[in-house]
């Protein structure tokens, strides 16, 4: 036998779709995203400015090459900060989130559930009830105030979409130099420990018996790329 409580819950489920989002389309999934995006760019600063020698040899040695793109993170990190308190603070329409809501026909949405004070995933068909839901909210708008939504909603999507994308280039750019100075450490490290070993079985190579270390050594310098030798 069902309860009451119980009969709550499942029509709080079954009418998720009343009140639906678009995933990743919303105030709250685009302000999470900036300030995530914020944060990592404060972390790279600080990963640049500890380590910025290798930085600077990673780009051939060229110091505005390096101030530049220390200066993109920075820049980056500021324009999600307004942008994020401009989201937060300004007139933002209150059908935003049911705009995206309505034109993200196919795409995943979100219903909230009054029974659990919370989003949900939902279906393929619930999430075309959640579209038409959306879309008819919409059409309760003048003519006027659609256009305004449509304005203001495909501006502000533009904006967060330019700084995603460029947070995407240069975290790439970064991750490529990250992982080149990375193998060359390694390298040295390696060249380093059988060194070592190459000399204690060699007595401080003054010998002519090559262990296996000797050996290792000497090919790994024989294999190592021109550019390990130009850093």
């Amino acid at each position: 036998m069902i309860n009451a409580e119980e009969t709550k819950r499942l029509k709080a489920k079954n009418l998720r779709y009343k009140k639906p989002l678009a995933k990743g389309l919303n105030l709250d999934d685009i302000q999470e995203a900036l300030w995530d995006i914020g944060e990592a760019c404060d972390e790279v600063q600080y990963y640049i400015d500890g380590d910025e020698d290798t930085l600077i040899n990673t780009l051939d040695g060229d110091e505005d090459d390096a101030f530049e793109f220390k200066m993109m993170f920075g820049d980056l990190a500021g324009e999600c900060e307004r942008m994020w308190d401009d989201l937060r603070n300004e007139y933002v329409p209150e059908y935003f989130d049911i705009f995206f809501a309505a034109v993200n026909k196919g795409g995943e949405m979100l219903g909230y559930d009054i029974y659990e004070h919370d989003y949900y995933g939902l279906g393929y068909y619930e999430s075309e009830w959640a579209n038409d839901e959306a879309a008819k909210k919409l059409k309760r708008l003048t003519k006027d105030e659609l256009i305004k939504a449509m304005r203001y909603c495909f501006g502000t999507y533009q904006s967060y979409i330019g700084l995603r994308y460029r947070y995407d280039c240069i975290k790439s750019a970064l991750d490529i130099l990250r992982d080149q100075n990375t193998g060359y450490l390694q390298m040295v490290r390696q060249i380093e420990e059988l060194y070592e070993k190459a000399d204690e079985e060699t007595s401080g190579f003054q010998f002519t018996w090559k262990g296996n270390a000797f050996r290792d050594l000497d090919s790994i310098l024989d294999n190592m790329p021109q550019e390990a030798w130009i850093q």
